[in-house]
């Protein structure tokens, strides 16, 4: 296992750039009005405002006085909201040279371990509550491996990571995988990529080892969530992972596409042809099996091609025989790329992963798909490279743990213990 340092500064491929600057919190959709609202719900409703005093949240919710005082004091010791400042002249104040005090969200100190699993490659990060990465490390390592030792090793380095910080909370772990998990109970389906984790408690060894709550989610749909959070809630985004293997992730006004048995999104898997390479899965003609970022690496092994970067690096420079298989690999994806436009009809593809950021790959995805989709199933479509460059999965993961931590269900059980 390798484990490489990532500083945060602006000679990190561009990426850094874009992932310093604060990513919106989610915004909770709440009525203008909360009746009778609970500690959770007070908690989304002050978390989706930029601050709020106590005045307007009286004739928000309509409760009495003494009783969102009560509970706002019961925020405060729990650390969910504090006060801040106080509110400009003519929102909330009592009288002439006196304002009320702005209540917010406090994520004060408030941090996240995100565990980045890939195919050959682990992204550890400390976050903020807004995806913000604070601290990083890249490791090579194959996840086809038995889990507690690959685990075990993972939990060292982010433990690493954690203690580094000063002043800071963790309120919960979240874990990206390369393969299908159950929506409803968070346990791994079976994976070609990771065929000996099958079974394995993951979410029982997380929290067992970090004494806090854990999600679980594919990683492709963790893109998908975190480029979501960035093109806007209102929108349908296809976001999809090319590198080692070929996944994608759904969302629609904020919600991601988990499918029956959460293997939605597993396009790598769709058989392409009767005959051709054998596939991971066992099949022949699979669409992994043709283009993904392993195929072409054991078919441009001749070429001394040896890891994903290699691929990047001689498309770059117009390695004619890479391009050659690369365009290939690409018009491969694109014609199952058509067929899910064509089914999901979003308003954004987003292309991530080492492969997927390719500008070349990008261009010819977007000319295949607007010459094979009906003009109707693209009229609005926007076609580029993931916004959050390499960091779009951490930023998806991130909002899973922070929208279970903050569940208004999951604050009134807090409050109420």
């Amino acid at each position: 296992m390798t484990e490489t340092a990532r500083t945060r500064d602006a000679h990190d491929d561009g990426r850094t750039a874009r992932a310093a600057v604060p990513l919106p919190p989610v915004r909770t959709t709440l009525p203008a009005v909360l009746p009778a609202a609970s500690y959770g719900a007070l908690v989304s409703f002050i978390r989706s405002r930029p601050g709020m005093t106590r005045q307007q949240l009286l004739a928000a919710t309509g409760m009495s006085r003494t009783t969102l005082f009560e509970r706002l004091e019961a925020l405060f010791q729990h650390g969910y909201v504090y006060q801040d400042g106080s509110a400009p002249p003519g929102t909330g104040g009592h009288g002439p040279g006196r304002r009320s005090e702005l209540l917010r969200w406090d994520t004060r100190g408030r941090v996240v371990l995100v565990l980045d699993l890939g195919q050959t490659h682990a992204r550890l990060c400390v976050t903020g509550v807004d995806g913000r990465i604070l601290r990083m490390r890249d490791v090579a390592v194959d996840i086809d491996t038995e889990a507690p030792a690959y685990l075990a090793e993972i939990f060292e380095i982010s433990r690493r990571l954690v203690d580094a910080g000063q002043d800071e909370s963790l309120i919960g772990v979240a874990l990206g995988i390369p393969g299908p998990v159950d929506p409803a109970t968070g346990v791994l389906g079976t994976s070609t990529t990771m065929p000996r984790w099958e079974a394995y408690p993951v979410l029982e060894a997380i929290r067992d080892h970090w004494q806090v709550p854990a999600v679980i989610e594919n990683d492709a749909r963790a893109f998908a969530l975190g480029e979501s959070s960035v093109i806007g809630a209102d929108r349908t985004v296809l976001a999809v992972k090319y590198a080692t293997g070929i996944g994608a992730g759904i969302v629609d006004a904020g919600h991601v596409l988990e499918g029956a048995d959460g293997a939605a999104g597993d396009i790598g898997h769709v058989r392409i042809t009767d005959d051709g390479p054998v596939c991971t899965c066992g099949r022949r003609g699979c669409l992994a099996a043709w283009a993904s970022g392993h195929a072409l690496i054991r078919r441009l092994a001749d070429t001394g091609v040896r890891h994903l970067r290699d691929i990047v690096d001689r498309v770059a420079a117009g390695d004619p025989t890479v391009c050659d298989a690369v365009d290939e690999a690409t018009a491969r994806l694109s014609r199952v790329l058509a067929t899910v436009v064509a089914v999901a009809n979003p308003d954004d593809l987003v292309l991530g992963g080492a492969l997927g950021r390719i500008p070349r790959v990008v261009s010819r995805i977007d000319a295949a798909i607007r010459e094979d989709v009906t003009e109707r199933a693209r009229h609005h479509l926007s076609v580029g490279a993931a916004h959050l460059g390499a960091d779009g999965a951490v930023v998806g993961l991130t909002r899973k743990i922070v929208d279970l931590v903050y569940d208004p269900a999951a604050i009134d059980a807090a409050i109420l213990a």
